[in-house]
């Protein structure tokens, strides 16, 4: 029976957490990363499963910034110290599970090694690569992120820009070059790939570098690491031409990301397990009961599992 660890990365609703987790197969493990910012006593008191381990790195998040890919990092970190496991799996504290344990379970016992992690190429993508080729400077700082100081950042950004100063979408090491690739922060990988994207976060300051000025690269630091290596490119889920859209990038999540990723509600069941994906993205408490009720009832109940 495939062994998993869940790396759960949350900031609010810890009832939530506390449903997901519990819905998620037992055998699991969970690792959690907290935002910085909250209030980590209402998860821990509201989460008590021994098999639940909130990380002691935590990270103020800021969107689109390189701390979003620390995070990822530490709680890689924490997973590949606490044991062994077949899959590491991505999930948001506003995820929820669509498929029965039973058949999570199946999916990743026949998986044998396939690395669920889609990514595209994102050179010669025009004007759709444009945004990975503009600098970005203190995105990751959180006093950057009043109304002045955000103008201010992105008027730096634009002049800079303006002067021709661009990012390539090539990645020249000393030891080795790269293309960027993209994709979702949301994938199941191999131990054996995580600790590579681990050992070149810990060990390759000029990748890193790269990044820290990047535009969201919690969506193209790993996958930049695995597509650039023959070890695990053939592994992992090449979508090939045009970019399209993130939605074609996410491989095993549903989310709707029309209105800057959409609640969803009981309306969105049918379209939810249609899509065949095993978890969705956002729900949460007090909006999304129903529509977990429905999903609840869908995964129990024989000859309806979703």
């Amino acid at each position: 029976m495939a062994k998993l660890a869940f790396l759960i990365s949350a900031h609010k609703d810890p009832i939530h957490l506390k449903r997901l987790i519990d819905s998620l197969p037992e055998s699991s493990e969970f690792f959690i990363h907290i935002d910085a910012k909250s209030d980590i006593r209402l998860f821990t008191e509201a989460i008590d499963q021994p098999n639940a381990h909130f990380i002691e790195h935590r990270v103020n998040v800021c969107w689109g910034s390189i701390n979003e890919v620390e995070y990822q990092m530490e709680l890689i970190r924490a997973a590949l110290a606490a044991g062994s496991f077949d899959y590491l799996i991505t999930l948001s504290g506003m995820d929820y599970p669509v498929w029965s344990n039973s058949r999570i379970m199946e999916f990743f016992d026949k998986a044998n090694g396939k690395i669920f992690l889609q990514g595209i190429s994102m050179l010669h993508q025009g004007k759709l690569s444009q945004q990975y080729a503009k600098l970005r400077f203190f995105t990751d700082k959180p006093w950057a992120n009043g109304t002045l100081l955000s103008k201010a950042r992105n008027g730096l950004r634009e002049a800079v820009s303006a002067l021709g100063v661009r990012k390539t979408l090539t990645i020249h090491c000393p030891d080795k070059k790269y293309t960027l690739y993209k994709g979702a922060a949301w994938w199941a990988i191999t131990p054996d790939l995580a600790l590579d994207v681990l050992n070149q976060w810990d060990n390759n300051e000029h990748l890193v570098g790269y990044f820290k000025t990047s535009f969201c690269p919690a969506e193209t630091f790993v996958q930049t690491v695995a597509f650039n290596s023959p070890k695990y490119a053939d592994r992992c889920m090449l979508a090939q031409g045009r970019y399209k859209s993130l939605t074609a990038l996410t491989p095993l999540t549903f989310i709707d990301y029309s209105t800057n990723i959409k609640i969803l509600d009981e309306f969105d069941f049918d379209r939810i397990t249609k899509s065949g994906k095993m978890f969705c993205r956002k729900v949460v408490t007090g909006e999304s009961d129903l529509l977990m009720t429905l999903i609840d009832d869908a995964r129990k109940e024989p000859g309806t599992e979703a």
